[in-house]
This record gives structure tokens, C-alpha cells and sequence, in this order.
């Protein structure tokens, strides 16, 4: 075969191209799930309405009770003295910290409920509880791994609640989650 001239061949310029597409598509799939999982809220029922508002109830529960053992004690000079709660004893008494929802209740199913699936979605409702993040990038990574050039890739969450949080449900995610990762990572990657 005769020398064309060329110094290097196309197939290998074909073949760095791809290369390059390869990790330019696992990096900014990368950055794009660590964003979704970074977003993601961690619920914590101490933030929960039904839990603040079952708090404030018992807090003024025990405010009108210190006041009114002030009371007893202002009319009854001299007689034996009614005990006020310390401090202390108001941190310790399930009466004033109890949870009127969410007891037991362990967070991050949602950070952990982030799928990544290359060529095609993946529909699968994951229940793993994931509150740092690190099993699903460990996962997201793995599915990485055997990516080809020009696959889409896909990452999601297929949690029946995703849409409200997306929606801005979530006080720790109040704009959301997958939009504003969408719209950080394609800022960095422009």
C-alpha cells in the first residue's frame, strides 16, 4: 500500500475523537449527578410543619404552666412553693420535644433513590437511604464506567414524591433539584 501522505491516519484521529467524546460525556454526567445528589434534600422531621407547629403548641403548654406555678406561688407566700420546669427539664421532657409525625423516620431516601441508566430509562423505584450521597455516586460511577461514545445518558429519580420536591415542596430545596443542577453543570461546560 502506498504512503498517502498523511503522517497520522484518519481512523486514529476517528478513534481520538470518540475517545475524547467518551470522557467529555462521563465528566459532565459525573458533574451532573453529583449536583443532583448535593441538591437533594435530606428530610428531617424537626423542619416538618406538623412538628414545629406540635412544638410551639407544647412550648406555650409549658410557658402557661411555669406561669401559672408563678401564680400559685405569689398567693401562697409563705406556704409551700410550686416548682417551675428549668430549662433543662423542658429539654428533656418528651412533652415539649416530641414529634407529632416522622418518629423513627430516617432520611435519605431521596438522595439515594437517583438512578443512572445509559441508552434508555430506567423505571425502577429504589428504596436505598442514602443521607451522604455516596452509595448512589458510587453506583452512578459504575454505570458510567462502560459508557460509549454518543449514548445518552440518563439520571433520575422515579419516586412518586420527586415531582413535589422538584416543585419546590422541600425547604432545603426550595428551587428544586434536577433544573438547577441541569443549569450549573451546562454553566461550567458551556
Amino acid at each position: 500500500m502506498a504512503n498517502s501522505g498523511w503522517s497520522t491516519p484518519p481512523t486514529a484521529f476517528v478513534e481520538q475523537i470518540d475517545q475524547d467524546m467518551e470522557t467529555k460525556v462521563r465528566t459532565i454526567a459525573l458533574a451532573m449527578l453529583i449536583e443532583v445528589i448535593e441538591r437533594s434534600p435530606v428530610g428531617n422531621p424537626d423542619l416538618w410543619k406538623a412538628n414545629i407547629d406540635f412544638r410551639a403548641k407544647n412550648v406555650a403548654l409549658a410557658d402557661a404552666y411555669d406561669a401559672n406555678v408563678d401564680a400559685r406561688n405569689a398567693e401562697n407566700t409563705g406556704k409551700k412553693k410550686f416548682k417551675k420546669l428549668t430549662k433543662a427539664e423542658r429539654a428533656q421532657n418528651y412533652f415539649v420535644n416530641d414529634l407529632a409525625a416522622g418518629k423513627g423516620y430516617v432520611g435519605g431516601r431521596f438522595r439515594g433513590s437517583h438512578i443512572v441508566s445509559i441508552g434508555s430509562e430506567d423505571f425502577t423505584v429504589t428504596t436505598e437511604i442514602d443521607r451522604s450521597g455516596s452509595i448512589t455516586m458510587g453506583k452512578g460511577q459504575a454505570a458510567l464506567e462502560g459508557i460509549k461514545p454518543y449514548t445518552q445518558v440518563f439520571i433520575q429519580t422515579n419516586l412518586p414524591y420527586a415531582e413535589r420536591l422538584e416543585n419546590g415542596h422541600s425547604t432545603q430545596a426550595p428551587d428544586g433539584v434536577y433544573e438547577l443542577a441541569f443549569i450549573s453543570v451546562s454553566e461550567v461546560f458551556r
